[in-house]
């Protein structure tokens, strides 16, 4: 990367970092980091909060032109920082500027002992979204042999030399912060769609049903091979505050780090991820008896849980993923039964996350403020019992209209208000 960084660079990442670290000490912030705290840490009656994901969007938060640094490395610093400045600006919502600089270490993961084979679509408005894989398991028995353990390594050298020029150049404004956990390995079935079919996979389940077992077996057993190899390498680093899960969540909490930690992070001082978005089809019986006894002992391994993104839990709640007891946080999809979970949830201390219909803003320019408002009204009518969190993910471009992430989390905001009298 090269680690050098002019003067000129020098300046124009202490003027960015200054700017954090004001609106990182604001008032305002203050009062949102309690308001996190709350909602993490109490059992209701918090004001819920509300964020928008904006990471997938860099390229049209921040246009090349406005970066000035030319190095690899202050350029990518200038990024980060303005990205922060940008987000803000432009969004408002209840997102944390930190008052650190924050860098993961960098891990080079073989999850399977060999490559995916996947075909790319072609690239439209500039990138590309879509591909095909071309899976390698088509049947367990026969092909179960292919795979190998998940192997990991750090790159220790490109982040120490990213981390000693980010502190030489900005650390006495915003001390470094390094931050990083498991994750990857941990989503159990979305890594098997990596290496076999959906269709495969529910087809096994009633032709092999003791394949499927071996091979969910597999997976738990990456899974567990990259915590710990996270845990032995010293690359963990304890979340309980305001290091964002990377889906749009904040891990605030009392809870972690656990009994008897002495100052090197285990995986049960950890806020850790998952989710089983694959199962969406299987019958709450099937996922019961292939998935969940994975997914129990996965979360035993870690302190506290958020779990799922888009599949519907509400089918696979009560008396199943409900005796997961470290579940903190529970993914609430648009197409989850808003008022089969609110009643769940209700004063039970585990975050209600609820996630807004990503055709809302990402489908063109416009933006559709009746879905925005009757969706939180909605979940303010059916989990009002809940600790609540309202969450927009899952957009992959604005279409030249960025003031609408700004004007989303205004009515959010109004009709949470409007539902609490004010």
């Amino acid at each position: 990367m090269g680690s050098v960084v002019a003067p000129a660079e020098r300046l124009r990442l202490r003027e960015l970092a200054k700017r954090q670290l004001e609106l990182a000490c604001a008032p305002q912030m203050e009062e949102l980091r309690k308001r996190h705290w709350d909602l993490n840490t109490k059992t209701a009656g918090t004001r819920p909060v509300v964020r928008i994901e904006t990471e997938p969007l860099r390229g049209e938060l921040i246009s090349e032109g406005e970066l000035r640094c030319s190095s690899p490395v202050a350029r990518r610093i200038e990024e980060q920082l303005l990205f922060r400045l940008r987000h803000w600006e432009l969004v408002a919502d209840d997102r944390l500027v930190p008052k650190t600089y924050q860098i993961e270490w960098q891990v080079e993961v073989d999850y399977f002992g060999f490559p995916i084979d996947k075909e790319v679509s072609a690239p439209t408005g500039g990138r590309a979204i879509g591909y095909k894989i071309n899976h390698a398991i088509k049947n367990i028995a026969a092909d179960f042999g292919k795979l190998k353990p998940l192997t990991a390594a750090v790159s220790r050298a490109p982040t120490e030399e990213y981390r000693d020029a980010a502190a030489a150049s900005i650390g006495d404004i915003l001390p470094v912060e390094m931050v990083g956990w498991p994750t990857g390995a941990t989503f159990l079935t979305r890594n098997l769609m990596e290496i076999m079919s959906m269709e495969d996979f529910y087809i096994a389940m009633l032709d092999e049903p003791e394949a499927v077992h071996q091979i969910m077996e597999y997976l738990l057993g990456n899974a567990v091979r990259l915590m710990r190899f996270y845990e032995g390498e010293g690359i963990m680093h304890v979340n309980n505050g305001e290091q964002d899960l990377k889906n749009s969540t904040y891990p605030f909490t009392d809870r972690l780090p656990a009994p008897g930690f002495g100052g090197t992070p285990r995986l049960r001082d950890m806020f850790l991820r998952t989710d089983s978005q694959e199962t969406v089809g299987v019958s709450p019986g099937m996922f019961a008896e292939f998935c969940l006894p994975y997914y129990q002992r996965l979360c035993r391994l870690g302190g506290l849980w958020y779990y799922g993104c888009c599949e519907p839990v509400h089918a696979v709640w009560d008396g199943c993923l409900s005796t997961i007891a470290n579940i903190k946080k529970l993914s609430i999809s648009k197409w989850c039964d808003e008022e089969i979970m609110g009643h769940f949830l209700a004063n039970s201390g585990i975050v209600y996350s609820r996630k807004l219909d990503a055709t809302f803003l990402g489908v063109d320019a416009g933006i559709d403020e009746a879905g925005i408002a009757g969706s939180i009204r909605a979940t303010m009518r059916h989990a009002g019992g809940c600790q609540i969190e309202f969450i927009s993910r899952d957009l992959l471009s604005v279409h030249g209209n960025l003031k609408k992430l700004g004007t989303a989390a205004e009515i959010m905001r109004r009709e949470i208000a409007s539902a609490l009298g004010g």
